[in-house]
């Protein structure tokens, strides 16, 4: 019986591999072209209409209007209103002036409600937000929010998922918990390694990466940075200004 199921296991893997990912399916998704980067916005077409708008379109009483030179380049994107949000906001993209994008979540008066660094940008008909992308952080950090009247409010989760399947720059060694001295595995440079999960625990002073070796060994990383440019595998680094 055991094995029964273990091929019926290997089979569906099987089955499912090299499958072509279509998350969001159900969402209407356009692209941002700026002079570096392309971004994504996914809205629901029956419920949030795509607008489009540079600063420059908009009336001149409005608040993101381009007098200010902070806004130059912001786009107006949609507009949020319906049951359960009684007031009209509004989602704007800013590439921001270093290459540091943003999408910012606002009032027609202008309060901001909240903004995210983010490549990706995906809102359902629940108010919904799910965004991705590797930019003013580490890695391609995937998450999720919920959007109410006057807050952005992000779904904790108890790990982000890295998946960076990279090498490593200089040696580093492995622990077998988040704290304590037991090592699982001391890597040499240019030694083959996947990164796992980062723990999503705050901590202003280090992060934890779950990292898996080429042999397949597993262990923790230990960055006494949160958010460092050099680390000792290859991507894993902070990606802003």
């Amino acid at each position: 019986m055991k094995r029964l199921i273990t091929s019926i296991f290997i089979l569906a893997c099987l089955s499912s591999y090299g499958q072509k990912t279509t998350y969001f399916a159900n969402l209407k998704k356009v692209f941002i072209d700026t002079t570096n980067k392309k971004f994504i916005f996914g809205y629901d077409a029956k419920t949030f209409k795509y607008l489009n708008l540079k600063c420059s379109q908009f009336p001149k009483t409005d608040y993101w209007y381009c007098d200010n030179e902070d806004h130059e380049f912001i786009t107006k994107l949609t507009q949020i209103y319906n049951a359960k949000i009684t007031d009209t906001l509004e989602i704007l993209f800013d590439p921001g002036p270093s290459d540091d994008p943003e999408f910012i979540v606002t009032k027609k008066n202008g309060k901001i409600i909240g903004r995210v660094d983010a490549l990706e940008f995906y809102i359902t008909e629940q108010n919904v937000i799910y965004t991705a992308g590797h930019t003013n952080n580490m890695f391609n950090k995937r998450r999720k929010f919920q959007l109410f009247q006057d807050t952005l409010l992000e779904i904790q989760q108890s790990f982000y998922y890295v998946g960076l399947k990279s090498k490593t720059i200089s040696t580093l060694t492995l622990y077998k918990q988040k704290t304590g001295n037991e090592i699982i595995a001391s890597i040499p440079k240019d030694y083959i390694v996947e990164v796992l999960l980062c723990d999503s625990e705050l901590n202003d002073s280090e992060k934890l990466y779950l990292v898996r070796t080429e042999f397949g060994l597993v262990g923790w990383l230990r960055l006494k940075e949160s958010y460092a440019y050099d680390t000792p595998i290859e991507g894993l680094r902070f990606m802003g200004d």
